[in-house]
């Protein structure tokens, strides 16, 4: 039988694989797990142990007088700010002839440190950069758009310079100033100048897309979002000098990365 120690483990590595757009539903999750573990230790404990149920109104008789029970089920909320201290209370609030008949190998410190790590989990998790894309739909034809101009623009720059020239065709996705699908961006046009060189000039088409560059991909679609919201990048050394005048005039200068300096609208 699965004892409530694997649940808590279970529970934590689920917890630490959460998606980082997902984070804000880290302290839900929590407390059902929480809710869930203090109804399970009941029962476990109860039948488990072959112990008869204590019911909200049973009565019982002692010394010739008939006692009413109280309930010891209680909704028990987790303290703002401390799961830990919500994990501690499914066992503060069992009767002491509960807790010193626990048999079911985890005690009160292991899981109170199981729920610490998984506030620390969630602590982590709420300050990395989120990711907004989840929402876009990502179609084939945009899949390999978006890895083919990715290869074509940053073929030569590392991981983290690939990952951004990919977000800051998913940021125009995004915004209401471009086009609405990958493919789209990648080969709009602005007053007839093509968005992204590499569709005119042929290196689109004819790319190699290496492993790197999808894995890249990968990171920019699904994990941590690095962009500063930057929608559009530029190679100022081997721009046109009259178009750098125009990003220097016109956008908000963000920061550089590699040969790629981002740019946003002010």
């Amino acid at each position: 039988m699965l004892t409530i120690q694997n649940l808590f483990r279970n529970a934590y590595f689920s917890i630490k694989s959460i998606s980082k757009k997902l984070y804000r539903s880290c302290a839900v999750l929590v407390y059902g797990f929480t809710v869930f573990a203090m109804i399970l230790l009941k029962d476990q404990n109860f039948h488990g142990a072959g112990k008869n149920q204590v019911s909200a109104k049973n009565k019982i008789v002692q010394d010739g007088e008939e006692e009413s029970q109280e309930s010891n089920s209680k909704e028990i909320l987790p303290p703002e700010g401390s799961f830990a201290m919500a994990c501690q209370s499914i066992l503060e609030g069992e009767p002491a002839q509960v807790k010193d008949k626990i048999q079911l190998g985890i005690s009160k410190r292991e899981v109170t440190e199981v729920c610490a790590s998984i506030q620390t989990s969630c602590n982590e998790m709420q300050k990395a950069p989120l990711n907004p894309y989840g929402d876009i739909v990502v179609t084939e034809e945009d899949y390999n758009a978006l890895c083919r101009i990715v290869q074509a623009e940053a073929g030569g720059e590392d991981d983290h310079g690939k990952v951004l020239v990919a977000e800051v065709i998913l940021n125009r996705v995004l915004s209401d100033k471009f086009a609405s699908t990958v493919y789209d961006v990648i080969f709009e046009r602005s007053g007839g100048s093509p968005q992204f060189s590499p569709t005119v000039d042929g290196r689109y088409f004819s790319v190699t897309i290496m492993p790197e560059t999808i894995a890249a991909v990968e990171r920019a679609l699904h994990e941590k979002d690095f962009s500063q919201g930057a929608l559009f990048f530029s190679a100022r050394r081997k721009a046109n000098p009259y178009d750098m005048a125009w990003f220097d005039r016109n956008l908000k200068w963000l920061f550089q990365h590699g040969g790629h300096e981002f740019y946003t609208l002010p």
